[in-house]
Order: structure tokens, then sequence, then C-alpha cells
């Protein structure tokens, strides 16, 4: 099964988002994008397990989110990866203190889940994915949305869990299902 490790957002945080992925999409630009319902900030993407491995990936969850303590962390700042040559993901951040709060909790995840051969990524940019670009059609007034909405503030919002999140991927779109959630600071 495909997992990886999440922040499940407060439904004011994903109304704003919503209503600035609406802006975007008004420029018409050739985008794939995600459906409010999947938004969420990862943690850490897993890839594809073996079921039986789940109680061990749980556990490893379950040890991170216990020594993470809860924070906040404001969603603002519309933006695009990369920052050179053509977009391939729109997005929005994660600013201040809550960056780093992320990145620890990260760094802590990464290391937690590298027994099962999940990846060890660096320079690592909490954000929010809005959505896919397909081609470059519409890519100038897309260009001039996401410089409008680079200050954009779609509010803020506590951690104080983790979800399992499994992932399977449809023609439609993937479609996330929370397997377990991890309260944070529980130590």
């Amino acid at each position: 099964m495909r997992l990886f490790l999440a922040i499940e957002l407060a439904d004011d945080v994903r109304e704003a988002l919503t209503a600035l992925q609406a802006r975007l999409k008004a420029t018409e630009a050739d985008v794939r994008w995600v459906e409010p319902g999947n938004f969420h900030l990862t943690v850490k993407f897993i890839g594809d397990q073996p079921d039986t491995l789940l109680p061990e990936i749980e556990a490893a969850c379950a040890e991170v989110a216990a020594v993470t303590p809860d924070f906040r962390f404001p969603v603002r700042g519309a933006g695009a990866f990369p920052k050179r040559g053509p977009l391939k993901t729109l997005w929005v951040g994660v600013g201040g203190e809550g960056a780093d709060a992320w990145k620890a909790l990260a760094v802590r995840a990464q290391e937690a889940l590298a027994p099962f051969g999940v990846a060890r990524e660096g320079g690592l940019v909490p954000h929010i994915t809005l959505g896919r670009v397909k081609s470059s059609a519409g890519m100038d007034s897309l260009r001039a949305a996401l410089a409008a909405e680079a200050t954009a503030d779609c509010g803020a919002q506590a951690a104080a869990q983790i979800t399992l999140m499994k992932s399977t991927l449809d023609p439609r779109g993937a479609v996330h299902t929370p397997l377990r959630h991890f309260t944070l600071g529980t130590t």
C-alpha cells in the first residue's frame, strides 16, 4: 500500500485554500487541481509498503509523535516548484516558527522511517499542494496570479496530531484514507 504521514487541515484553513485555488483556477491554466478534501501538510512520503509492515510503521510513527511537541503553523503565500524553469507544482507555504517545528517533525519521521527504505530528503519545504501543472498553456496568467497571491493568508492552525494516510491512485486523482492518528507530545 502507498503511505504518507501528514497533518490534516482545519476546516477554516481548508476553506481558505479552496478559495485561493479558485482564484488560481480562474487563469484557466492547464493544471490538475488537488481536490480540497485531499489538502494536507505532508510530513513524510513513505511510499509503497507491504501490508505486513503496517504495524511496524505505525509503531515508528507513534514514537515520532510521542517525542514531538504540538505546535501552531500559519498557512500563507502561494508559490510554485521549481523556482526556475517550467512550473510543476503549485502550493501554499507554512511559515514562521511553525515551519521550524514542522522541519523538526519531518526530520524525526525521516529517521524513524529510514529502516523501511524511505528516501532521505534534503531541502525540506513545508507546503500544501494545490495542483500540478500539466502543460505550458496559460502560464503567463498563472504566473501573474501566483505573484498576486504571494502573500495570501489562509489562516493558522494547531498541529496536535499526525495521521498515517493510505493513498490510492485513481485516474481522477488520488484517494486519501486516514489509517491511524497519533497525538503529538504524549511523553
